[in-house]
């Protein structure tokens, strides 16, 4: 669907959003490829189970930059209630197949998280723990001087050879020389904030909070290879699945600039963990901003209307919510192949995916005029105004060819499918 018509379906009904979990544990297994990133699923704000405090509103707000939620709550009963807290961040694999987006540098606050009540700040306390196939390993880990959460590309110099034997020996990462430097974890990274909080008896309390939304996405394609691979949008039609409810017209959107290449984003709000308040949501509310007016937006939802060029809101009263939020905004990106390399024509190759890779080289080819064979390519490039049959025909400067040789020298080491 176009994001002036996104699709209706039942929107989510039973209970609070709570829990993140990784994407690949609630999306269909198509959300994971060569050239993408995925998504950190996220949501709300968890609450030991009170029958006391009900929900007079909720107010939700997404987009890819930002995620603001703001709760009203009121303590219906004749005394104060004090309750525990918490915001679970997403689950964090660091496995060699682990790639995921990050918002953030800071390993104790990957989301950038940051919570207030009534306006003022909240102190919250942090709990992380590494957890190797449900073990709790944090406390081995801290003992051998092991960062919880190792960055990526940082070198462990520090390790002993016999700490480094040790880690190998007992699972806690892949097998690789110490004199690397480089170490592959194998546990997961579970972090949550938490905090006690009290809700005066008959009085209302509002609580917000604020983080920086994990965005999943994939590297810009054309139409006819999203139209010729409907998986890629997460659309198996013949097992009924359809994660963000995508129409014939945000279909033939992509279809009416066949000169635009497409950036697939996605994101997951959790909605239906954590009932754990006094009856349904009194008055709900969400704002969708998809961040530019020619930005494609689809997701599932009922009474969509659009209150701005690039955002669209939904509301409803009495709400219980059962099902979870994917959101699908597709970027426009012409498909200049000369500008796009030069754009990347100071990045590491060596740094990119597989399919990363085969984009750029073909992109060269693509600009010189060389007539693709290959179904893959044709569909990803097409043929128009193709003049070289021949790939050793197409004339390449010297530093389009360097590019072409690092990047088949790259594509080789890695055993990219060609």
């Amino acid at each position: 669907m176009t994001s002036s018509e996104t699709r209706k379906r039942p929107m989510l009904p039973r209970t609070i959003r709570a829990l993140l979990l990784v994407a690949a544990t609630i999306a269909p297994p198509q959300a994971r490829a060569n050239d993408s990133t995925a998504e950190l699923a996220t949501g709300g704000l968890i609450f030991t189970r009170s029958p006391d405090i009900e929900m007079r509103s909720e107010d939700l707000f997404i987009s890819m930059t930002e995620i603001r939620v703001q709760y009203r709550f009121f303590n219906h009963s004749s005394r104060d209630v004090d309750t525990q807290v918490a915001f679970p961040m997403p689950d964090i694999s660091f496995g060699m197949d682990s790639d995921i987006a990050i918002p953030t540098n800071d390993p104790e606050n990957i989301l950038g998280f940051s919570t207030t009540v009534d306006g003022s700040p909240v102190a919250a306390l942090v709990e992380r723990k590494a957890l190797l196939n449900g073990i709790d390993k944090t406390e081995t880990l801290k003992t051998l001087n092991v960062p919880l959460a190792p960055r990526t590309g940082q070198k462990q110099d520090h390790l002993s050879q016999e700490t480094w034997d040790r880690l190998i020996r007992e699972g806690l990462i892949e097998d690789t020389p110490r004199a690397d430097g480089y170490m592959t974890p194998k546990w997961v990274l579970k972090t949550t904030y938490h905090w006690q909080q009290r809700f005066p008896a008959g009085q209302e309390v509002s609580v917000s909070h604020r983080y920086l939304p994990s965005v999943g996405g994939t590297v810009p394609m054309s139409a006819s290879t999203f139209l010729d691979n409907p998986s890629i949008l997460q659309i198996e039609r013949s097992k009924g699945l359809n994660r963000f409810c995508v129409d014939q017209d945000f279909l033939n959107s992509m279809v009416r600039s066949p000169n635009l290449n497409w950036q697939q984003n996605y994101m997951e709000y959790i909605l239906v963990t954590g009932a754990n308040w006094s009856g349904p949501i009194r008055e709900f509310r969400l704002v969708v901003d998809k961040g530019a007016p020619e930005n494609l937006l689809s997701f599932c939802g009922h009474g969509v209307r659009k209150i701005s060029p690039t955002q669209f809101e939904v509301r409803a009263s009495n709400f219980v919510p059962s099902a979870n939020i994917s959101l699908l905004i597709l970027k426009p990106e012409r498909a200049d192949p000369a500008a796009a390399r030069d754009a990347d024509g100071s990045q590491n190759v060596a740094d990119q995916p597989c399919d990363q890779l085969w984009q750029q080289r073909n992109s060269i080819f693509k600009a010189g005029g060389y007539c693709f064979r290959t179904p893959r390519a044709i569909a990803a490039f097409g043929n128009a105004g193709c003049k070289y049959d021949n790939i050793l025909d197409v004339p390449l400067s010297a530093r389009d060819r360097q590019v072409v040789n690092d990047i088949q020298r790259i594509e080789r080491i890695k055993a990219c499918p060609r």
